[in-house]
């Protein structure tokens, strides 16, 4: 029996011209993404968003959200750099390698650990490393997400993946009790798992460690000083695009080229671009802070192709 689909037609020219944008959030601690998401898409009346990676509940700080056809483009915000504030509890092991876990062990950090062996251990992760994701995390094993099996109790086995520390700092140590707490700040590429560090540092030292407290502050370009709490964001909050795109070129067009660039197809490039450009903002008007986003090109040989190509947007 074929089934039928209803959909009126009003409905879907509202979702059609749903006015897209990037916007800034700052998660508090205690929520989902997927909640901050929720709330912000209700604060600015959209129906459709999506967020630029998860923070787990125990973290907060940036998320960037895309919303409307604008959610399309979040691939190219997802893999940039992050940078994030951390503290790592030293001589506490847990199952999920944060805070929240269940204690596996620990052990009273001895005095001989200090400012220069915590810096020492440290600078061991600079740079290129492989690391293992944690057991509780959201990556895939044969379909099934990994904390999935973990909460039941089954071996999870993570291959390494390579990732890039490109600056991490030792902030101050504070003693709690028998353990040290470390404060550290870390610029690292897309897919680095600060839990694992966590891990890897404290088997470092000799002693068990784990996450205690996580804030991210940076995701490629944009900062926590452009984000608003999920209940107080704005349409006028909208990022600017020069600050999710910062290394695009812009190329203002318009009549016949407008049209097809709409429909997808590629179009001839400018020579005054240049070969080196690998990723091309188009709009259409006359500022680049005050264009409507057509789509996002790639330079290849003489032609523009599209990435990702948005609908129109309606009137904001």
């Amino acid at each position: 029996m074929r089934r039928s689909y209803a959909v009126t037609i009003s409905t879907l020219a509202k979702r059609a011209t749903e006015a897209g944008g990037f916007y800034a959030l700052d998660k508090p601690v205690g929520i989902t993404s997927q909640r901050a998401l929720t709330i912000a898409k209700r604060q600015l009346g959209v129906r459709k968003a999506g967020h630029s990676g998860t923070l787990d509940p125990l973290a907060s700080g940036l998320l960037v959200i895309a919303v409307g056809s604008w959610s399309r483009l979040l691939a190219f915000v997802l893999g940039a750099d992050k940078v994030y504030h951390a503290v790592i509890r030293l001589g506490l092991r847990t199952d999920t390698l944060d805070i929240t876990g269940a204690v596996e062990g620990f052990q009273p950090v001895p005095s001989s650990i200090g400012v220069d062996e915590v810096r020492a251990g440290l600078e061991r992760f600079r740079g290129s490393i492989d690391q293992i994701p944690p057991a509780f995390s959201a990556l895939k094993i044969n379909g099934v997400r990994a904390y999935t099996l973990a909460r039941a109790g089954q071996e999870v086995v993570l291959s390494q993946r390579a990732v890039t520390i490109h600056a991490i700092e030792l902030l101050h140590l504070t003693r709690s009790g028998p353990f040290l707490d470390a404060a550290i700040r870390v610029h690292c590429s897309s897919g680095t798992y600060i839990r694992s560090l966590a891990r890897d540092l404290g088997e470092t030292l000799g002693m068990g460690a784990t996450l205690f407290a996580l804030r991210r502050e940076s995701i490629g370009s944009v900062t926590l000083e452009s984000a608003k709490d999920p209940a107080n964001v704005e349409p006028e909050d909208r990022l600017p695009l020069s600050m999710v795109f910062p290394g695009a070129a812009y190329y203002t067009i318009d009549g016949e080229m407008l049209a097809k660039a709409r429909n997808g197809h590629a179009l001839d490039c400018p020579p005054t671009l240049g070969a080196s450009k690998e990723m091309l903002v188009l709009a259409d008007g006359v500022e680049p802070e005050h264009q409507r986003l057509v789509g996002v090109y790639a330079v290849q040989d003489d032609k523009l192709v599209p990435l990702r190509v948005v609908p129109p947007e309606g009137t904001r």
